[in-house]
């Protein structure tokens, strides 16, 4: 869909595979990694700025980063992951506060299985943007 703006963040197998399966999934959408360690990388890198660690062009950087960081770019989705491939939780919430948890088990890693597994996923990121009730 285009013009979807999707965050995503949490832990686990399952927060590790969505990444690739929404880019074919929504390939007009923008992803937003919001995980705990990224974010962690993101304030070590405006920090390294800050105290002039980097060359101008890193230090430039590091100030585009730090502004991001202090003002996030609103999204329509936000997806947030746990627990393990058999037994994950997925909580998609949208712009507007409509939320829905889905409970994941994956047993197995090929293409169709995935796509099985985030077919409801997928379907409430969707109704985020259109505005459309989660049912």
């Amino acid at each position: 869909m285009a013009g979807l703006l999707i965050a995503f963040t949490g832990e686990g197998q399952l927060f590790q595979i969505w990444p690739t399966h929404a880019m074919k999934r929504f390939p007009q959408a923008t992803l937003y990694d919001r995980s705990a360690k990224v974010t962690a990388f993101r304030q070590a890198e405006a920090k390294l700025g800050k105290d002039g660690w980097l060359n101008p062009e890193g230090q430039a950087a590091a100030r585009r980063t730090a502004q991001n960081l202090a003002n996030p770019t609103e999204v329509d989705a936000t997806v947030t992951f746990s627990g393990p491939l058999q037994n994950g939780v997925v909580k998609v919430k949208c712009k507007t506060g409509a939320e829905k948890v889905f409970q994941i088990r994956l047993n197995s890693l090929d293409d169709r299985a995935i796509e099985q597994a985030f077919f409801n996923v997928d379907a409430a990121i969707t109704r985020c943007k259109v505005g459309a009730p989660m049912a």
